[in-house]
């Protein structure tokens, strides 16, 4: 199985979802269902590292493709999300099947290449799909901001990108992180430009504050297919780029570091400010996003890349289920506002269940993989001896749990606060097509749940109280 397949086949579909519209979605479900197949077989049979050659020309020039366990566990993952959000929205899909499928392959390009112009070119594909997709929320001011402001970024990704190759000679990012290592320390005085406009240019898709100025405009009103790609697929993708090259390429101290730490923690600090204030399921689903992404973001800077693609994980799965449902109920009951919602999942507990616990997840309960995600990453830190991000860490998961709580309590109760939550009181909402959200959202459940079991326990007893002793160390040490 040759992972080419994994771009060429959404492609090739797309090309027919050009010539044959009646069958658009049938191709594009097809597509989904083979890449996540063939990611699964991939996974399985390609135990050691590869680099994929691709027209004969090897490393480092020409195109290759490089399949180690970050990219494998990505394109597994990316792909099993994609098939996932197909399946939930496939009715908002008829119109937009061949751009789908292009997406699929972008992003699956974006996750497995090994050269850095080709990343660009899988980029701007991706990106041009992300504004025709986002055009169905029919406010076109919004895509058109998306548009200028994601083309600045991929402007300052190109730009940083030539300066690097002026600098070494090579795209390849193997060969170009040997050339660093090797390399007198005058020249990494000459990284800093390059290195912070790959940063600005990632940072617009990866949503972080100031450069994710477009995502309220495009997500406030997203319809359930929009607002789960946006903040799964894509911003898995994405950071799964951001890690690659922040987490691995370039090993970054200094000022750099310092600069970067604090736009990822404003991100987080600031997005969870602004999700905490909001009383519309959207608003603050996408500003939860947002503070996700800053988190992950920092765990990259810090060369924790295990705690940051657990985050992440633990993000974009609980988001999928979380943005299907709100886009489902704004579409059904005509506003997605908190306090008009009282009791809808009486009325839809099948959608409940898995909102539920795709949130608690997020809040970091125990048993659920989120709260182990959050206890490696907080572990982690404290190992290095930090406890400033650990403390910013933990305020922020207050502050998360305190707006997610509130909305369940909402959701779930029906009748005014300070009423006996009754069936009586429920309003009138209108039915809903919840079966297949509601049992894929249930099946995701029991995988989280599954999930945060064996993570915790491969963390252990010993590893827990190996947390404790470290942050009374950090504690003591202030």
């Amino acid at each position: 199985m040759n992972p080419i397949l994994l771009i060429a086949v959404p492609l090739l579909a797309a090309l027919f979802a050009v010539a044959f519209k009646k069958i658009g979605r049938v191709l594009l479900g097809m597509a989904a269902v083979f890449n996540f197949a063939a990611a699964l077989m991939i996974t399985i049979w390609y135990v050691e590292p590869q680099v994929i050659v691709i027209g004969g020309f090897r490393p480092p020039f020409g195109v290759s493709l490089v399949l180690d366990g970050y990219s494998l566990t990505g394109v597994l993952l990316l792909n099993a999300i994609f098939a996932l959000i197909m399946l939930m929205s496939f009715r908002h899909t008829s119109k937009l099947a061949a751009v789908l499928s292009i997406t699929l392959a972008a992003l699956n390009g974006m996750v497995l290449t090994g050269d850095l112009f080709n990343l660009f070119v899988f980029m701007e594909i991706g990106a041009i799909a992300a504004y025709i997709i986002t055009t169905a929320n029919r406010d076109l001011r919004h895509t058109f901001n998306y548009l200028i402001v994601g083309s600045l970024g991929s402007g300052l990704f190109l730009f940083g990108v030539i300066l690097l190759y002026t600098l070494f000679g090579t795209l390849n990012m193997g060969d170009m992180q040997s050339k660093m290592a090797a390399s007198p320390a005058p020249m990494q005085q000459a990284l800093i430009l390059p290195l912070v406009l790959l940063f600005a240019g990632l940072a617009v898709e990866t949503k972080l504050i100031p450069f994710g100025g477009w995502v309220r405009g495009v997500l406030k009103d997203a319809n359930p297919l929009t607002g789960s790609l946006i903040v799964s697929a894509y911003a898995f993708a994405a950071l799964l780029v951001f890690g690659r090259i922040f987490g691995e390429m370039f090993v970054l101290s200094g000022a750099l570091l310092t600069a970067f730490t604090i736009v990822a923690a404003a991100t987080l600090v600031l997005a969870e400010a602004s999700a905490f204030s909001r009383r519309t399921l959207r608003e603050t689903l996408l500003y939860s996003s947002i503070a996700q992404s800053g988190l992950v973001v920092l765990l990259f800077l810090n060369h924790m890349a295990l705690p940051a693609v657990l985050v992440l994980i633990s993000n974009v799965v609980s988001k999928l289920i979380l943005f299907t449902v709100s886009g489902q109920l704004a579409e059904a009951c005509g506003t997605d506002e908190t306090d008009r919602l009282q009791g809808a999942f009486f009325r839809y507990p099948l959608l409940g269940v898995g909102f539920t616990i795709a949130a608690l997840s997020l809040i970091g309960i125990p048993l659920f993989f989120g709260f182990s995600a959050k206890l490696n990453a907080l572990s982690a830190l404290f190992g290095q001896g930090n406890w400033i991000l650990p403390a910013v860490i933990l305020l922020m998961g207050v502050v998360e749990g305190v707006y997610y709580i509130r909305i369940l309590s909402a959701l779930w109760h029906a009748g005014q606060e300070g009423e006996t939550s009754a069936k009586d009181k429920l309003a009138q909402f209108p039915p809903v097509r919840q079966a297949v959200t509601g049992i894929v959202g249930l099946v995701i459940a029991l995988l989280i749940v599954s999930a945060g079991i064996v993570t915790l326990s491969s963390f252990g007893t010993s590893g827990a109280n190996d947390f404790i002793t470290l942050i009374r160390q950090s504690l003591g040490g202030m």
